[in-house]
């Protein structure tokens, strides 16, 4: 088997020919050299500003969980609150402010405020203690954080933090007011979702993919939670695949991944659904199977279609 010559070898060959000179021959070796160690460097302050952000929120919440029999309430509200002011002022340094162009300290400046905005609502969430509505409250005040925490210094980290907190700030809501069901659960989780990636889809958001992923995958869930309420099971799978379909449609616009992918999801789980129901159970698991696959065979084919119609136009 033929080796193949190493770049010291191609340099002195092109030297040899006249092409280039030694000196340029050095500074291109020279070069490739920097360039294969900046590939291999480990970017240990990333790692670390990440370790360290997870790790004063887990201690924190250790700290308080171990001695919360023996600590007064002003204590657990002080332990808390300074995590949360620690992750808040590390996150706003690591980005180097609202103008730093710097992905890496982007990326662990929002990290840390997401972190931040958590430690917030546990705060808070623990300031409350005899509070009847404290985990709206909470969670209310995590989710301002975050989105403050994400128009500043825009993250994956930051959006999927607000994402969530909106959804437990809904769910704590509903708790708070009229009571907790599997009906305004599902139906408060999935018009969440739905805002959120409405606002993706109208790219208002930076990390427009994620938030698409995010809040399609919210309004799934929601639909899909439905389920737990018998009245409400027709509204499970007839919502979800309205949602699927709605989606797959949306992909002849909209061309990226996290549509297709929730829009498929959703049918298959849809369809299969409506069938159990419709039969009263008497479909078995290897039709329901049976069906599943007929139905993302059928989603490919109307998938490859719309691909050639917009090659078309």
């Amino acid at each position: 088997m033929k080796r193949e010559p190493s770049v010291k070898e191609v340099l002195d060959r092109l030297v040899g020919d006249g092409v280039l000179s030694s000196v340029q021959a050095d500074a291109v070796e020279r070069a490739l050299g920097a360039g294969v160690r900046r590939r291999v460097r480990v970017p240990w302050a990333e790692v670390a500003g990440y370790l360290g952000g997870g790790l004063v929120l887990v201690g924190a919440v250790l700290l308080v969980a171990t001695s919360w029999g023996r600590w007064g309430e002003f204590a657990r509200t002080f332990v808390t609150g300074a995590a949360a002011v620690v992750l808040l002022a590390a996150g706003a340094a690591a980005s180097g402010g609202v103008g730093s162009r710097s992905a890496v300290r982007g990326r662990v400046g929002g990290t840390l405020l997401a972190l931040g905005a958590g430690a917030v609502a546990a705060a808070v969430a623990v300031a409350l203690t005899d509070h009847g509505g404290r985990g709206a409250v909470a969670c209310g005040a995590g989710l301002v954080t975050a989105v403050v925490g994400y128009l500043l210094v825009p993250s994956v980290s930051g959006l999927l933090a607000s994402a969530g907190l909106l959804a437990a700030t809904i769910l704590f809501s509903l708790d708070s007011t009229v009571g907790l069901t599997s009906l305004n659960a599902g139906l408060g989780v999935a018009t969440g979702g739905l805002f959120v990636a409405a606002f993706a889809f109208g790219r208002v958001l930076p990390h427009r993919q994620t938030g698409l992923v995010a809040g399609l995958t919210l309004a799934v869930a929601g639909f899909q939670h439905l389920l737990g309420d018998e009245r409400a099971v027709p509204m499970a799978y007839l919502l979800t695949f309205a949602l699927g379909a709605g989606c797959l449609a949306a992909v002849r616009w909209e061309r990226s991944w996290g549509p297709l992918v929730t829009g498929v999801a959703a049918v298959t789980l849809a369809v299969p659904e409506a069938v159990w129901d419709l039969t009263g159970g008497a479909v078995g698991g290897a039709l329901l199977v049976l069906t599943a696959g007929t139905v993302l065979l059928l989603v490919s084919f109307a998938g490859f279609r719309l691909r050639r119609d917009a090659g078309k136009g």
